[in-house]
């Protein structure tokens, strides 16, 4: 299917002006085709660091709940329960805001907070075995991975929308725009071309003209 060229008048100044728009459309399609490999390789980045975070969250979360279980196999699940009951909660917030990434795009920053309190022992050391308390601390190091897993996600997203946005910018510069134009230069060098053989033709009408008057006055 050929595309559809442009309304213009077809002189030579009109040439100019297209061609230079040609170039000028080629240009940006090549800065935006940099971006675009800019933002892949910044998209393969963040999905190596998500693939890490999330295994490491793995590894957090298996520790944890070993060691739980090895809390349940000395004191029992009853007083594991109980002393879940007893013990002051974790508060925790998420700080959320953003942060400039590649080609300056605002990606998500979230930020794990404890809440700052009295620093006392969360259990009674004399009834709490040593491996719920490291099943405990490791829950909290999981909570914190689980926020910079859930920023590296948000990233990935907002990286991969940039990603849609600057295809869809090329190719309608490569498959719209630019075909536009060449179908539009066609168009007005076929037009100047046939004014110039027509000129030609006038000339050389008048040439012999002058020549056959030249003969008969002579």
């Amino acid at each position: 299917m050929s595309a559809e060229k442009l309304e213009v008048h077809p002189t030579r100044l009109e040439l100019l002006r297209l061609r230079r728009r040609k170039a000028l459309a080629e240009g940006i399609a090549d800065i935006l085709q940099k971006d675009l490999e800019t933002l892949i390789v910044a998209l393969i980045g963040h999905r190596q660091r998500a693939r890490a975070s999330q295994i490491q969250l793995n590894e957090i979360l298996s520790h944890a709940y070993s060691r739980f279980v090895e809390a349940e196999m000395v004191i029992g699940s009853s007083k594991v329960k109980e002393i879940s009951l007893s013990t002051t909660p974790v508060e925790f917030s998420i700080e959320a805001g953003t942060t400039p990434g590649v080609l300056g795009i605002e990606l998500p920053s979230l930020k794990f907070m404890k809440e700052a309190g009295v620093v006392k022992p969360r259990f009674n050391l004399s009834e709490t075995p040593v491996q719920l308390e490291e099943s405990v601390s490791k829950i909290e190091d999981a909570l914190s991975s689980i926020v910079k897993l859930a920023e590296l996600t948000a990233g990935i997203r907002e990286i991969i929308e940039m990603i849609s946005l600057k295809r869809r910018q090329i190719n309608r510069i490569r498959f719209k725009i630019i075909p536009q134009l060449d179908a539009t230069i066609r168009y007005v060098e076929l037009i100047l071309e046939e004014i110039e053989r027509q000129d030609a033709i006038r000339v050389r009408v008048l040439q012999r003209k002058r020549k056959e008057r030249a003969a008969k006055s002579g």
